[in-house]
């Protein structure tokens, strides 16, 4: 029986608990040794829901680093602003990593940390959780396995929906790429972009175009008559018909509830009906109208990647989507695939030269929970293979290893670039 993994937890926010509640309690295969945040009700947390001793819970990255290596590893949760500086010090103490997506927002900082992992012999992991989900797994032995032959093209989208939008891009802590430091592309579809790099990386991708902007969540946008917080000047009639109205976003339908009350100092289930509705009422960012929510992220964009070999991808993501969901199309000299991850099916075709049309094979998957958790199954996923690198054991075909995980980062900063000055852009991969 392999011994469980003693871990420290750098940024104890949603995702990193996430992995943490997988590998403790789940897997059963990791166990806490300290806990860094600067919020002390999240050092509360994991105190109570993951044992670690009050003497290993740290405000500061400083607090930990002078005890030298005391785990084996960490789980850098942090937003995505602070990981170059919560990421070099642990590597350069010996720490293997589990790093949250995406790893840095520009290329020169990207293969700073990717050489201080490898100059220090450091396991150093990326949370694409959704190369874990069965369903792009599947589909990856797929590929391997020559059912589509060689790769033509391949079609994504990301539709998001509304309720998402909000609470993360829109009113959410992701609205600003002046404020985060990452693109809506690299905040969100870092997955995505990842995705087509590693589901045709036979390959690699050579040039890059993309299109797209703020054109509809801004002020002009608004519903007629709209003020800028619906709880103290929106009037009702104006908030009826507005799809952004935060009394029933959050209020009565809050599908994500750990992100609209982390402002209020206060673990979210302890936070009550009454300052819920105050905090909507004056400082909660949440409360303010969603097209003057003051974010400067993009709301819809599309990309157009050429690859090396002279295949091709592409991708779409939108805000604000009425159904939500994930859409896949690959095209190969043999078949072609296409489903939903949000339905958990997709369907493998071949020509059939008996009938002059095509061979259809449908693939289920129990596990379609969507945008509301679990990555359609691929956080155990991801937990599971980075314990079996810890372990020493071979990695799964999903391994999100940093050496495979820079070239989605380099196509998402050349796709942010193109958009900006209209025109392609050209990858050389080099440091």
């Amino acid at each position: 029986m392999m011994r469980t993994i003693p871990i420290v937890v750098v940024g104890c926010g949603d995702r990193a608990t996430v992995y943490c509640e997988e590998g403790v309690h789940n897997l059963k295969t990791m166990q806490i040794a300290a806990a860094v945040d600067p919020d002390t009700e999240r050092l509360k947390y994991m105190r109570e829901h993951f044992g670690v001793p009050q003497e290993k819970c740290f405000t500061d990255i400083e607090d930990v680093l002078r005890q030298g290596k005391i785990a084996d590893c960490v789980i850098n949760g942090t937003m995505d602003s602070l990981h170059l500086r919560t990421t070099l010090p642990f590597l350069q103490q010996g720490y293997d990593m589990l790093l949250e997506k995406p790893v840095v927002n520009n290329a020169v900082d990207l293969f700073t940390i990717k050489r201080t992992a490898q100059e220090n012999g450091c396991k150093l992991m990326i949370c694409h959780v959704l190369r874990y989900a069965p369903f792009y797994r599947k589909i990856k032995e797929l590929i391997l396995s020559g059912e589509l032959g060689e790769i033509v093209h391949i079609d994504t989208s990301e539709r998001v929906g509304v309720f998402h939008s909000s609470v993360s891009y829109v009113r959410g802590k992701w609205n600003s790429e002046r404020e985060c430091g990452s693109s809506l592309l690299l905040a969100k579809c870092c997955h995505d972009i990842d995705l087509l790099c590693w589901l045709n990386n036979d390959t690699v991708p050579a040039e890059v175009f993309s299109i797209g902007g703020r054109n509809f969540l801004v002020p002009q946008k608004a519903p007629e008559g709209a003020g800028t917080r619906c709880l103290v000047d929106c009037p009702a009639e104006v908030r009826e018909r507005c799809i952004f109205d935060v009394q029933s976003m959050y209020l009565d339908n809050c599908m994500l509830p750990w992100y609209p009350w982390q402002c209020t100092g206060k673990n979210w289930q302890d936070v009550t009906h009454e300052e819920k509705v105050q905090s909507l009422k004056t400082y909660n960012p949440h409360g303010v109208c969603a097209y003057k929510a003051g974010g400067d992220l993009v709301d819809h964009q599309q990309v157009s990647i050429t690859f090396a070999n002279g295949s091709t991808a592409g991708h779409t993501l939108l805000l604000s989507c009425m159904k939500a969901g994930r859409r896949i199309w690959i095209t190969g000299t043999r078949g072609e695939l296409e489903g939903n991850v949000d339905d958990g099916t997709f369907s493998l075709r071949k020509y059939d030269k008996k009938t002059s049309t095509y061979t259809e094979k449908i693939f289920d998957f129990i596990d379609t929970q969507g945008e509301t958790g679990g990555h359609f199954g691929g956080d155990r996923g991801l937990v599971q293979d980075f314990c079996a690198v810890i372990q020493g054991r071979t990695p799964s075909v999903s391994c999100t290893s940093i050496e495979d995980s820079v070239n989605g980062h380099l196509t998402v900063f050349a796709a942010d670039a193109a958009r900006k000055v209209n025109r392609p852009v050209r990858l050389e991969g080099k440091e």
